[in-house]
């Protein structure tokens, strides 16, 4: 089915027009302040001041202010909201029926899986992305999925992005802390988590005044990441003592099972009110599984890391749990909420470690091997009774496999080294060119995995080149370094912030797992030295960055902080909804299900970010929830 591009965003019903035993007034609208300078702003109107909240922002003074947004409830008796005298408050249908809440972000520039933008509209509800359409060449809409009511009891709220560029929110997979918190901070009073002699919130002083990270500063870090289009992150550990691993894992789980909770209840209550101009209290980025990176590294490339707690995997994975405290008991799930369950690998997204140490190899092929005896179709001379409980027992072992991605980093790997990794499971290089040895035209280490021929030896093996981070603050790599490996692998390359506790504040000493860190600027260095120790600047910085550097398009550098990001960690396919939408699992109450993250596709997460042509943050949207809006001193659900 075809519409033209007007068409398909006029319509308020089935059929394109009111119904006819309905007046339609003018329809409640939003203005999007939008220019090429950062500053943007949601601004409303009087007729929708009854559907927002009351400490909504004054409306702009733009010259051209462009109606962006109205709500219509569509059943069969529709009510279209017109004006704040008859805007009615919205609970149910009347008949105790959930009403569907549908956020439309139309007239937008919509980031494909090969880096172009085209024009089109989508569907946010219930935590999906419910319906995509892309403009044709010709003008017309070609659909994916249904712009119209796909509910008899639906609510519609519609934003016009003024041909702004909509995006999957930012994935970033090393993340060392933030705002202050910092998540390799030890217990005792006598490890500051935070920072000192420098600006920050309040907020973000909790965890010195209490001796310990806790799972609020972990919530309070998610809140403000929105603001730099973050919506998801796994929380990275440096290498850090055996009782430190195992208190802050389980509590970075006990923080994504609280944030889930929290998520399903927010789906359900938004489900039955409208909340169009104010943003989520309480919506943070999405947080993934844990980064460990360390301690397995070579000692002279140990960097910021406490070389006290450097060590080798000497007995492979037997090492490896013991030195994290992995619970050996596959029946303990990672959902059940209690801090005496010990850590599991189902914590753990990412394992930095250096492959030529002694015990790595078999560390990676445990860390990353899928037990194929698993989908082994069963003989057919197999009963029928035995062949389903064979089968029941295959699935519940398929949804307790776990499988690692384990990167090679802090290493003095060889050009060899690095290629036994990666036949051994290995599939990314933690930030490229640092803490690993140098590239040489007859010993190219780590870097020559991602030459051509390289290409060629892995395709022969039934493999690829790895996926490989880098750090683009201009700090840690040159503009030049960053452009040649990208030009060498752009398909590959993932944009990391490697942030720290300084990441949002001023100058001063902070905190790095037991180091401390000195920051100046835009640089972090382990206090002292001139060592690097992480970066301080947001992930919309590197991208901007990112961008200027390699002379690529926009749609280029989205994708390497998006849809690379979410492909090393096989999160942007669909391999199971479980029971309920919105990326929970109703049967089991805060259970993450495997909704893609990293594209804007029907059934992917509604993790979304608006930008302008500069890449700047405008909005972001976390599970369809409207997490941030730029405006107003840019303030988030987090002031």
């Amino acid at each position: 089915m075809k519409r033209s591009a007007d068409e398909a965003f006029v319509s308020n019903d089935d059929n394109g027009s009111a119904p006819d035993n309905q007046t339609t007034k003018p329809s409640s609208r939003v203005s999007l302040k939008s220019s090429s300078s950062s500053s943007s702003s949601f601004t409303t109107s009087s007729a929708a001041s009854s559907l927002l909240r009351q400490d909504s922002p004054t409306t702009s003074t733009s010259d051209t202010p462009i109606p962006i947004l109205h709500a219509t409830k569509q059943s069969s008796s529709s009510i279209t909201v017109t004006d704040d005298s008859d805007a009615p408050v919205i609970n149910d249908d009347g008949l105790g029926r959930r009403i569907v809440v549908t956020t439309r972000l139309r007239n937008a520039r919509i980031l494909q899986r090969d880096g172009t933008l085209l024009p089109g509209s989508m569907d946010l509800s219930n935590g999906i992305i419910t319906a995509v359409s892309i403009a044709a060449r010709d003008g017309e809409v070609e659909e994916d999925g249904t712009l119209h009511a796909r509910h008899e009891n639906q609510v519609i709220e519609v934003i016009d992005c003024q041909n702004q560029i909509l995006s999957p929110g930012y994935i970033d997979i090393q993340l060392n802390g933030a705002y202050g918190i910092d998540f390799s901070c030890q217990d005792g009073s006598n490890n500051e988590c935070t920072s000192s002699n420098s600006t920050s919130d309040p907020t973000t002083s909790a965890a010195t005044t209490r001796g310990g990270l806790e799972v609020q500063d972990i919530l309070k870090v998610a809140q403000h990441l929105v603001r730099s289009g973050v919506t998801s992150f796994c929380p990275t550990m440096v290498s850090s003592s055996p009782q430190t691993y195992r208190r802050i894992i389980r509590l970075i789980r006990n923080a994504r099972n609280v944030q889930q909770k929290e998520l399903l209840q927010r789906n359900q209550q938004q489900s039955h009110k409208i909340s169009i101009e104010g943003c989520n209290s309480g919506v943070g980025a999405n947080i993934l599984g844990m980064h460990l990176e360390g301690p397995f590294f070579a000692s002279s490339k140990h960097g910021a890391h406490d070389l006290h707690h450097i060590r080798a995997p000497i007995h492979g994975i037997s090492t490896v749990k013991e030195v994290y405290g992995i619970n050996n008991d596959d029946n303990t799930s990672k959902y059940d909420i209690g801090d005496n369950i010990p850590p599991s690998l189902e914590d753990i997204d990412i394992i930095t470690l250096a492959p030529e140490l002694p015990g790595a190899f078999d560390a990676i092929k445990s860390l990353t091997r899928f037990d194929n005896t698993l989908n082994t179709a069963p003989s057919s001379k197999t009963n029928t009774t035995a062949t389903t409980t064979t089968h029941s027992q295959q699935q519940q072992q398929q949804q307790q496999l776990h499988s690692v991605v384990v990167s090679c980093g802090h290493t003095n790997a060889t050009y060899d080294e690095g290629m036994q990794a990666l036949m051994s499971g290995s599939t990314l290089i933690t930030h490229l060119f640092n803490a690993m040895n140098s590239f040489h035209h007859r010993t190219p280490g780590l870097i020559g995995l991602l030459s051509s021929s390289s290409s060629t030896k892995l395709e022969q093996l039934g493999l690829t080149r790895p996926y490989y981070s880098l750090i683009v603050d201009g700090i840690h790599v040159h503009e030049s370094a960053v452009s040649m490996a990208y030009q060498c692998h752009p398909h590959g390359c993932i944009l990391v912030t490697d942030a720290m506790a300084a990441m949002g504040l001023g100058d001063g000493l902070h905190s790095l797992g037991n180091m401390k860190v000195c920051t100046k600027g835009d640089c972090a260095t382990v206090a002292g030295t001139n060592t690097l120790a992480g970066s301080v600047v947001s992930m919309d910085t590197c991208v901007k960055r990112f961008r200027q550097f390699t002379a690529c398009t926009i749609g280029e550098a989205l994708l390497c902080a998006t849809l690379h990001p979410a492909m090393v960690l096989k999160r942007h396919t669909a391999t199971s909804r479980g029971g309920g939408g919105g990326g929970i699992n109703n049967d089991q109450g805060c259970a993450m299900s495997d909704d893609p993250i990293g594209i804007l596709e029907v059934d992917a997460k509604a993790d979304v970010i608006l930008l302008n042509e500069e890449l700047d943050v405008l909005a972001t949207w976390v599970g369809g929830q409207l997490a941030f809006r730029k405006g107003k001193g840019d303030q988030s659900i987090t002031d």
